[in-house]
């Protein structure tokens, strides 16, 4: 049988600067492979889903047996519309939806107009019957209980027809970890993966970061949601990165997303381990140096502690990528301001400002979905619910001011001559990393 397994994306988005394959997606593939399925990935940003110039589906994909799509919010409109035309040119094909966007009722609902299944969280125990038509309509997946259980992810699996400047920033994923304990109210992880945090075994790290290197990969992203959210609980795997590190061969780059809290309990030693792993990249959650919109985003910061947490990993030498979040109810265009200010004084790399999006799943969700202002016929507008427009009413600017705002500030942040600083200096890579946000943050925010 033959299944093709499609990762949507939106045109811009707050991850934009990297090009990360869809590891959920893979997944998925590679069990069944293992099961003797004839498995094709389709990234969009790597390939062609639609014929260009005609906008008609790709011919390897329509003829496929089964065809599943996963669906973050601003890919919702471009999903359906995909649906509709796999129903219209091949109504034999068994079709099924996941993804974040499916955690909101009313979401899955519709999608089921159009899809054979719609899946709810996770699909790995449930997917081989689901690609026989075991099941119909709305599905609730479950949470893996043991994710020592998945395979190795085959990268070979993806599709690629299409090269661009992204490839360039090409990061490989890895995930160590699956579920968070915590309860940011813009955010899905909890939801899709639970609150616990569940470990894959060492060996299964190392072995699959092993294979990595025979095949050629130079840098890898961690998906982990919250690497360091149980420090001390980490320190085996770190410890056996080390020891492969000291062995000669390893990856120019590790990337890890982290948070703030985390970072600090860790301390001193725990970021010491974290350098010497080969993670010289912490894309770390700040949001906000603003107590009252921490507490406000359901965040475990205090007042002071990113700073402090910056300081601890500059101190060894590690590369900071910061988010930050304009939040609609509170920030006005100072704050927005201030916040770019003090990550500029406290030395910060990298940064990227998002604006807070009620997404389907999320506590954030259900405080305003009666409450948007980014519609269509009466319909949310899925194509901005990328986090980089404002969605729902802005109280002391107006929702353009504030798009303008963050876009302002970014492209100050990362400005012409911060990049011919960098490539005098012979940093090639920061300096078309400075480039290419500056570049594509005036197209980003509206």
């Amino acid at each position: 049988m033959k299944v093709s397994l499609i990762a949507l994306r939106p045109k811009y988005n707050s991850y934009g600067l990297f090009s990360i394959a869809p590891l959920g997606v893979i997944y998925l593939g590679t069990i069944l492979k293992e099961r003797g399925y004839d498995v094709t990935v389709y990234d969009e940003d790597r390939s062609h889903i639609f014929e260009k110039g005609n906008d008609r589906l790709n011919k390897e994909i329509l003829s496929s047996d089964f065809i599943g799509i996963s669906v973050i919010s601003p890919t919702a409109n471009k999903a359906i519309e995909l649906l509709k035309e796999i129903k219209i040119q091949n109504p034999h094909a068994r079709t099924a939806v996941g993804g974040p966007h499916m955690l909101g009722n009313e979401q899955a609902e519709k999608f089921a107009r159009y899809a054979d299944v719609v899946v709810q969280k996770g699909a790995e125990n449930i997917i081989e019957d689901i690609v026989k038509g075991k099941f119909r309509g709305v599905l609730k997946g479950a949470y893996l209980e043991d994710i020592d259980s998945l395979p190795v992810p085959d990268l070979n699996l993806i599709h690629y027809s299409r090269k661009k400047f992204l490839d360039y920033f090409m990061l490989t994923p890895i995930s160590t970890t699956r579920g968070c304990p915590r309860n940011c109210e813009f955010c899905t992880v909890s939801n899709i993966h639970g609150k616990v945090v569940l470990r894959r075994s060492v060996d299964l790290v190392i072995q699959e970061l092993r294979q990595r290197l025979k095949e050629g990969y130079k840098r890898i992203f961690v998906v982990d949601d919250n690497f360091s959210v149980h420090p001390s609980k980490r320190i085996p795997l770190l410890k056996a990165m080390i020891a492969e590190k000291q062995k000669g061969k390893w990856f120019k780059n590790i990337i890890i997303q982290d948070e703030v809290p985390a970072i600090l309990k860790g301390g001193n030693s725990y970021v010491k381990m974290l350098r010497k792993a080969g993670i010289e990249t912490v894309m770390l959650g700040v949001e906000s140096f603003d107590e009252e919109k921490l507490e406000a985003m359901h965040k475990q910061n205090k007042k002071g502690e990113s700073e402090q947490a910056i300081h601890l990993l500059k101190k060894h030498g590690i590369i900071i990528y910061a988010f930050g979040m304009a939040k609609p109810e509170l920030d006005d265009a100072v704050s927005i301001r201030k916040q770019f200010r003090k990550l500029k004084e406290a030395g910060v790399e990298y940064a990227d400002m998002t604006i807070e999006t009620p997404v389907p799943g999320t506590s954030y969700w259900e405080k305003n979905k009666s409450n948007l202002i980014a519609l269509n016929n009466g319909e949310p507008d899925w194509d901005k619910w990328t986090f980089l427009y404002t969605v729902i009413p802005s109280r002391y600017i107006t929702p353009v001011e504030m798009q303008k705002e963050v876009k302002k500030n970014m492209k100050r942040f990362y400005s012409i001559s911060r990049a011919l600083k960098m490539l005098i200096r012979g940093n090639l890579r920061e300096a078309l990393t400075i480039f290419y946000v500056w570049n594509i943050s005036g197209k980003m925010y509206g």
